[in-house]
C-alpha cells in the first residue's frame, strides 16, 4: 500500500482476523464473518498461514473486498520453522495493526493466540477463539501440553474468549479463571445445504470426514475397519493428511483432497458416518456430517455430547463402535430415523447466521438484541 492509501486509512476502524491454518473448519467460520463486515463497509483483513488443505479457490470465497495477507511458512509445526514463521507473523500483524487507528483483533486457534495477545494492541478490542485448547491434545508430551496450559492460563486476561461451545466456554471460565468469556457455536449455511437424498443400496459404506491426523484419530478407525474385515462394509476417509498410512494399511479407501462440493456429494452416498475425535471445539465436520442425513456413529466427549444430543451413537471404543456399526447396518429404519434427526437439529440450532449475528454483537457492531438468541454463559 502507498503512502496516500496509508494516510488515508490511517483513521478508519478494521477488523482483522489472524489464523495460523487457514483450512478445515476454520475456513468456515472466517469466510463469513469476514465477508459481512467487509459487504457492511468495515475495511477486513485476514493475516493467514496455509496448510496442504488450504483451499486452492481462496481467494474466490472471500467477498473481494476483503484483504487476504499470507505470512509464509506460517502452519509449520515443526521445530525452527515454527519460531521463524510465528514472528514473520507478529511483524506482519504488526504491520496491519499500524495501518488502521483502532478496531476488532479476532485471533482463531492457540498458534494465532498466542502471536496475537503478546503484541501490544493499543485502541483494539481483542478476541480469542480457541476452536480446541492445544492442552487437551494428548499426543503431545505432558511438558508440552503443560507449558500450552501455562500459557493459556497467563494470557487469560489479554482477550476476550469467543468461545466456539459450552464445553470450550466452561475450560475458559473454570480452568483459565478466563473473567471475560462469551459462547458464540459454530454453524453451517443451512439455506445452501443440499436436499436429503436417500441411502444407496449395495455394499455398506462407513465414511469419516477430514484432515487425517491425530486429532481425528485414524488409529481407531482402522481399528474398527480391521474388526469389520469380511462383513461386506467399506471404508472410506474423504480427505487427507500426514496419518494416511495408518489407514491404507487397514485397508480403508483415502480420497486425497476434495473440494467442499465432493465430499457433500461422497457422504451421500455413505450409509454410516463415524467421527472419532481426541479433543474438539465445536466440530465443523461433525455438523456437516449429521447434516448428510446418516447415521452418525461418533466419540463420547462432551462437546459432542452438547451437539449431537441423542441423535448419534456415542462411543468409547473401537469394540463399541465396531458393534454400532453392526447394529445400524442391520436396521435401516434405526438409520434414516437418527439421519433426519441429526439434519433437522443441525438446522435449528447450529446456523450460520446466528454464528455472524452473535459475533458482530460480541464486537459491538451491532446491538446484542439484533443478534439470535445467545447460547447459555459457562
Amino acid at each position: 500500500m502507498d503512502d496516500e492509501r496509508r494516510s488515508a486509512a490511517k483513521n478508519n476502524f478494521a477488523v482483522i482476523h489472524l489464523c495460523e491454518a487457514l483450512a478445515g473448519g476454520i475456513v468456515k467460520v472466517i469466510v463469513p464473518l469476514a465477508n459481512e463486515t467487509a459487504a457492511a463497509g468495515v475495511p477486513t483483513v485476514v493475516v493467514y498461514g496455509r496448510r496442504p488443505e488450504t483451499p486452492d479457490e481462496l481467494v474466490e470465497l472471500f467477498d473481494p473486498r476483503v484483504e487476504l495477507v499470507s505470512v509464509r511458512g506460517w502452519g509449520r509445526r515443526s521445530g525452527y520453522d515454527s519460531v521463524a514463521s510465528a514472528m514473520r507473523a507478529a511483524a506482519t500483524l504488526r504491520r496491519e495493526l499500524g495501518r488502521y487507528e483502532h478496531g476488532v483483533l479476532h485471533m482463531h486457534s492457540t498458534y494465532a493466540g498466542l502471536v496475537g495477545r503478546l503484541l501490544p494492541t493499543p485502541g483494539w478490542k481483542r478476541f480469542y477463539t480457541p476452536h480446541g485448547f492445544a492442552f487437551h491434545n494428548d499426543s503431545h508430551p505432558t511438558p508440552v501440553r503443560a507449558t500450552a496450559f501455562v500459557a493459556e492460563r497467563l494470557l487469560a486476561r489479554r482477550a476476550h474468549v469467543l468461545a466456539c461451545s459450552l464445553t470450550e466456554g466452561e475450560d475458559a471460565t473454570e480452568r483459565l479463571r478466563s473473567r471475560s468469556v462469551s459462547v458464540v457455536q459454530n454453524g453451517l449455511d443451512v439455506d445452501s445445504l443440499p436436499s436429503f437424498a436417500p441411502e444407496p443400496n449395495g455394499e455398506l459404506m462407513v465414511a469419516s470426514v477430514g484432515r487425517v491426523a491425530y486429532q481425528r484419530r485414524p488409529d481407531l478407525f482402522a481399528e474398527v475397519a480391521a474388526l469389520l474385515r469380511g462383513e461386506e462394509a467399506r471404508f472410506v476417509w474423504l480427505g487427507d493428511g500426514p496419518e494416511r498410512a495408518t489407514l491404507a494399511r487397514a485397508g480403508v479407501s483415502v480420497s486425497g483432497w476434495l473440494s467442499h462440493d465432493e465430499v457433500v456429494s461422497a457422504m451421500s452416498d455413505a450409509n454410516v458416518i463415524v467421527h472419532f475425535s481426541a479433543f474438539e471445539g465445536l466440530p465443523l465436520a461433525l455438523l456437516e456430517a449429521m447434516t448428510a442425513g446418516r447415521a452418525v456413529v461418533a466419540s463420547d466427549l462432551p462437546v459432542i455430547r452438547e451437539v449431537v444430543a441423542d441423535t448419534a451413537v456415542l462411543v468409547q471404543t473401537p469394540n463399541e463402535a465396531a458393534r454400532a456399526i453392526r447394529n445400524l447396518a442391520a436396521d435401516a429404519d434405526r438409520r434414516r430415523e437418527l439421519g433426519l434427526r441429526a439434519r433437522d437439529r443441525v438446522r435449528r440450532l447450529y446456523t450460520q447466521d446466528a454464528m455472524v449475528g452473535r459475533t458482530l454483537a460480541a464486537y459491538g457492531l451491532t446491538s446484542a438484541s439484533e443478534a439470535p438468541e445467545r447460547a447459555r454463559r459457562p
